[in-house]
């Protein structure tokens, strides 16, 4: 019973560290010119 009252509050915690994780990747890709440049290239080359 305890582990389930702890694992309920873990849950968000982790969901949030994840979703900052990820926020946080995107911001430092977006600091290498380099990349996002290639990666418009290979986003217009679709169309």
């Amino acid at each position: 019973m305890i582990s389930a009252q702890i694992s309920a509050k873990i849950k968000p915690a982790l969901r949030w560290a994840l979703i900052l994780l990820v926020l946080g990747l995107v911001f430092l890709a977006y600091l290498q010119p380099a990349l996002m440049v290639q990666l418009s290239e290979q986003l217009w080359a679709c169309f």
